[in-house]
């Protein structure tokens, strides 16, 4: 499976700017206008990497607007150090805070 490289107000963006530039193909294509259908394949690619989350454009750049994913699962408190605590010294441990995410 490939990487996602499209965050969030760039995934936002192309769904947007894909949605409009595909409908303006397809208008340019009732009047006869061979420019109609290049427009709507450019709104549909752009729509597709806002879908899908990756843009093949940017790996040659070693770009990527989306959020870096260094521990995925970080647990909701520090059991494990607690649970030992209590083990070696029983009635001594205070019990684990909330892990806390985000800056304060």
């Amino acid at each position: 499976m490939l990487r996602r490289n499209v965050g969030g107000v760039d995934r936002v963006v192309r769904l947007a700017l894909g949605a409009i530039l595909f409908c303006g193909g397809l208008f340019l294509l009732i009047g006869k206008s061979s420019i109609g259908v290049i427009v709507a394949v450019v709104g549909l690619l752009v729509l597709l990497t806002g879908v899908v989350r990756f843009c093949a454009l940017y790996i040659p750049f070693d770009i990527s607007t989306a959020p870096s994913v260094a521990n995925p699962r970080q647990p909701m408190c520090d059991c494990e150090a607690w649970m030992k605590q209590m083990q070696d010294k029983p009635g001594t441990a205070e019990s684990p805070a909330p892990h806390q995410t985000g800056s304060s």
